[in-house]
């Protein structure tokens, strides 16, 4: 039988600094400006506005996810970091098939949602948008959506791959990810309305399955975003082809659903592993270099080896260190 590869547990150091910058210019910038709200509302929409969609603060904060990866990516190798993390994107040949699965998958997930919810008695719009109108709003989430881009790039193109560091194992990983990024989001669930704010908890246990299912996913196709967003694109689309309203008794529905599609996954790639280990989950920082991306056969592989250098470098002072106490005594 296949086991479930996992790394071998690494300490943070010396990238703590780089998780702790990436939790403040997100998770502290977002709850910092919430707190400013909720404390003085009218003084703080006096000075910056209300918190819609096109305030450039509001814009600023979801954006930030990606703002803050590429400044940890920068701060740990200059413009090579950036540039081995776009690297990331460009898909294997053999992975290409997967994007048109997981599509066919995501819009099968939106519709089953619909039927369920009325099969169990819960209300959803009763005229769904036409197959023409559907297609030009999955279109048009591409740019209406700029938060998952940031998201996507943020919590998978870091967080969860930091994650995969420091606890070598798929399922505590995306527990910890997904926890993170419910936190990350939960002010935009208290500002939009009641609902939404008592639906947080559930929103957050379907970000833990998605995170663990996609740490899965995404180990395999060596790190590659892409994977995330297009089918994540199609799953966040139901409400908005009015397929079933976001609120609390679909929440359970789709937090079922999702729960069984992530172990259809997970026995799916076991299959595909013919008896074999399953990937391993790409780490932080090693999947942006060149060792790794050559190993997985990367269409464009990473440029330098930092963490080895990074190795290396400490090793030697190590060493100097212990030479220099050494001769003191």
């Amino acid at each position: 039988m296949p086991k479930t590869t996992s790394v071998t547990k690494r300490p943070a150091r010396p990238y703590t600094r780089l998780l702790v910058l990436f939790f403040a210019l997100t998770i502290g910038s977002v709850w910092a400006l919430t707190l400013f709200y909720l404390s003085a509302y009218d003084f703080a929409v006096a000075t910056f506005g209300e918190l819609k969609r096109i305030n450039p603060i509001v814009i600023l904060i979801l954006h930030s996810p990606a703002i803050a990866a590429l400044i940890v990516f920068y701060r740990y190798d200059r413009f090579r970091g950036i540039g081995n993390f776009f690297r990331t994107l460009i898909p294997r040949k053999k992975d290409l098939p997967w994007i048109p699965a997981l599509l066919a998958l995501m819009f099968g997930y939106i519709f089953a949602i619909r039927y369920l919810c009325m099969l169990v008695g819960i209300d959803v719009p009763p005229e769904p948008e036409s197959p023409v109108e559907m297609i030009l709003t999955f279109l048009e989430l591409f740019y209406a959506e700029v938060g998952m881009v940031a998201i996507a790039i943020g919590w998978f193109g870091f967080v969860l791959p930091f994650m995969h560091r420091i606890t070598g194992k798929h399922v505590l990983s995306g527990i910890f990810t997904g926890t993170s990024l419910a936190i990350f989001v939960a002010p935009g669930n208290v500002f939009a309305s009641f609902d939404l704010a008592i639906a947080w908890p559930l929103y957050a246990a379907q970000l833990c399955v998605l995170c663990t299912a996609m740490s899965y996913l995404l180990s395999k196709m060596k790190g590659n975003i892409l994977f995330f967003l297009l089918p994540f694109w199609a799953s966040a689309s139901g409400s908005a082809m009015n397929l079933y309203y976001f609120a609390v008794k679909t929440q359970f529905v789709q937090l079922a659903v999702f729960t069984v599609l992530a172990i259809v996954l997970y026995a799916f790639l076991k299959r595909q592993a013919g008896g074999e280990e399953l990937d391993a989950p790409y780490v932080f920082p090693d999947y942006l270099e060149n060792a790794y991306t050559i190993r997985m056969g990367a269409v464009v592989p990473g440029v330098g080896d930092k963490s080895r250098e990074t190795a290396a470098d400490d090793a030697d002072s190590s060493q100097l260190a212990t030479t220099g106490q050494g001769e003191s005594e």
